[in-house]
């Protein structure tokens, strides 16, 4: 535990969450994981009521065989996939304006990134909403 940060043990036990709040006696409960998060963030305030600003929580789970360290490398996962379809979009969106420019139909756009003449209709829609908010 640092002043800004909190460590959080958080378990199932049948069917409850359970939290344990690294430094403060005594421990939470709650039939979702996300009412749990929700009563840790809540709780937080009124628990380190001697600071300026209450901690954020750090959050540990203790699940049978699930490791921290799947949830970390899933995290991982998530934030590159996440990268990656916003460079397909953005490159998406640079192709069709393109391949638009130099006089193709949308059919043929369409057919030739091997998508549906209605799906290049989509993006070249956005991608004008988003020009004109921008102008």
């Amino acid at each position: 535990m640092t002043a800004d940060r909190v460590d959080v043990h958080i378990t199932l036990a049948g069917s409850l969450w359970l939290a344990q709040v690294d430094g403060v006696a005594g421990g939470m409960s709650a039939r979702t994981l996300k009412e749990l998060h929700g009563d840790v963030a809540e709780g937080l305030p009124f628990l380190f009521a001697d600071r300026a600003q209450p901690p954020k929580p750090v959050y540990h789970y203790a699940l049978p065989g699930l490791s921290e360290q799947d949830l970390d490398d899933f995290a991982a996962l998530q934030r590159q996939a996440a990268a990656i379809a916003e460079d397909y979009t953005r490159t998406l969106k640079k192709r069709v304006k393109h391949m638009h420019e130099l006089g193709l139909s949308d059919g043929d756009i369409g057919e030739l990134l091997g998508l549906t003449k209605q799906r290049i209709q989509q993006i070249r829609s956005s991608t004008n909403d988003e020009s004109r908010q921008v102008s």
